[in-house]
């Protein structure tokens, strides 16, 4: 499938990015995929590498309530934790997935996207099946700002990259983002935006909580989500399928990446 692109004279342009980037907006965006998932509410994920088991516990307390919900995952989903929540949004109708790259689409399609994300021993994971078949139904998008030929990667287009995902949501979820990595820096930049941005309960994010970000429970997320205008699928809608496999990877967590390539 070729790529599309999009300009901000488009119609279809995502608003968003007029809104809060003004003229920083990137002046071509380029696709594949349904690109109506934007116009559905949609939730960002960006979470450092370095997040401890029992933070990923307490994450996940939070993931058992927005399953329920009615939204697009949108993200890089190169962290481990990052990748996690993608293989949720895999498990369940409901969840509708953005793959935002920093490598232009001459260069990545569905299948190369996934190489730096799921290598050995977690290369064959369960949802891969999944995954390729929302990629050939046309249930997966992928978006990019790079321009097209562009295979590399540096610190500058991740970090853009992380940004522009965000401000494409309606909400942004940190699991983990303590002082001193990007992922922090990150959440700055968004309570400078007046973005919306929330992280989990748990004492290790008192720095993300400096920064006035609300700290949530399995309960508050409820109405948290809601107060934005998030709402519950529709019952039936969803694949019930429990977290084991995040309860499991929160216990015996497995370092796929290097620090240094994760926390870009």
């Amino acid at each position: 499938m070729e790529y599309l692109v999009l300009t901000p004279q488009d119609p279809r342009y995502p608003q968003k990015l007029s809104e809060r980037l003004g003229s920083e907006r990137p002046d071509q965006l380029y696709y594949r995929g349904p690109l109506g998932f934007l116009s559905s509410f949609t939730m960002a994920v960006a979470s450092s590498e370095s997040i401890s088991g029992v933070e990923m516990m307490a994450a996940n307390q939070l993931l058992f309530t927005i399953r329920e919900y009615d939204l697009t995952l949108i993200g890089g989903w190169l962290s481990f934790m990052e990748t996690e929540i993608l293989r949720l949004g895999l498990y369940r109708k409901n969840l509708r997935i953005v793959l935002f790259t920093e490598r232009g689409l001459e260069q990545e399609d569905f299948t190369s996207f996934l190489e730096p994300r799921f290598i050995p021993p977690l290369g064959d994971f369960p949802e891969r099946d999944e995954y390729h078949r929302r990629a050939g139904a046309g249930e997966l998008l992928i978006i990019s700002s790079a321009p097209p030929a562009n295979a590399g990667i540096t610190k500058s287009e991740a970090v853009y990259r992380n940004q522009l995902a965000c401000v494409l949501a309606d909400v942004t979820f940190i699991p983990s983002g303590s002082k001193g990595t990007k992922t922090y820096s990150l959440a700055s930049w968004l309570v400078a935006k007046n973005i919306p941005v929330f992280t989990a309960d748990h004492e290790s994010n008192a720095d993300l909580q400096t920064l006035g970000i609300p700290c949530l429970t399995r309960r508050t997320v409820k109405h948290y989500l809601e107060n934005l205008g998030c709402r519950k699928a529709e019952k039936g809608a969803a694949k019930i399928m429990p977290l084991e496999s995040l309860e499991k990877a929160a216990v015996e967590k497995v370092p796929i990446k290097s620090q240094s390539e994760l926390d870009l």
